[in-house]
């Protein structure tokens, strides 16, 4: 299956794993920078009130679902496979289990060290024989330096970059330097619950619970108004 699916009023492009795959194959041949982004129920509330976030999803090349309260407000029959794939996290599985086998060389970004240095230990430990190339914080750089940023990883040789940047800074950094970047693909993990989890990074059961309550309030309410 591969399709656009609404939710919240905002329009979310949809893959399953094995043609998402397909699709990663192909940016790592391409002489651009494409981008992935992980959608989650923060981000949809958001950008269901903020244009600024629904261009932010627009703008990807790719977008991949990664809790199934987002595939029960977009309609999905809980049957159906892909329940399965995104509560196994299965695409961020295949996908770096694949970097691996392609020999290819990751750098990490973070909003703070400490973050970038847990993800960075997150998939070190997680993906034994994974290629970190480097991390940097972007929260702590002035527009002016970015520069200095891009120029280093480019002399890393990066072929992915995998962002735990949070919010639209991450989408203003890509486009603002997308054509000097020459990595194949910007892979952002947005605010993902369970790799924030199991990295150590601020996430907490209540309030992962408050969220899920307010999203399924969001949704009725915005499917009741739009039907009525």
């Amino acid at each position: 299956m591969n399709a656009e699916v609404e939710i919240l009023g905002v329009a979310v492009k949809n893959k399953r794993v094995d043609a998402a795959m397909s699709q990663v194959e192909e940016y790592l041949k391409n002489d651009k920078l494409n981008t992935i982004g992980i959608v989650t129920m923060q981000m949809l509330m958001q950008a269901s009130q903020d244009d600024r976030w629904k261009k932010y999803i627009a703008d990807f090349d790719m977008t991949v679902i990664c809790e199934t309260e987002v595939l029960d407000a977009a309609g999905f029959d809980p049957e159906e496979p892909i329940y399965e794939e995104v509560e196994s996290n299965e695409f961020i599985a295949r996908l770096f289990w694949y970097l691996i086998q392609k020999a290819c060389r990751i750098y990490v970004l973070g909003d703070t060290e400490g973050e970038a240095k847990a993800l960075e230990k997150y998939l070190v430990e997680t993906y034994p024989g994974i290629l970190i190339a480097g991390s940097a914080v972007v929260n702590s750089l002035e527009e002016a330096s970015y520069d200095s940023l891009i120029n280093e990883i480019n002399s890393k040789t990066v072929d992915v970059i995998v962002s735990g940047l949070a919010g639209t800074r991450q989408d203003q950094f890509v486009l603002e330097n997308s054509s000097k970047i020459n990595a194949k693909i910007w892979f952002s993990l947005g605010e993902h619950p369970s790799v924030q989890n199991d990295a150590g990074i601020k996430t907490s059961w209540w309030g992962n619970l408050l969220k899920k309550n307010t999203f399924r309030r969001m949704v009725t309410k915005y499917n009741s108004e739009k039907d009525g």
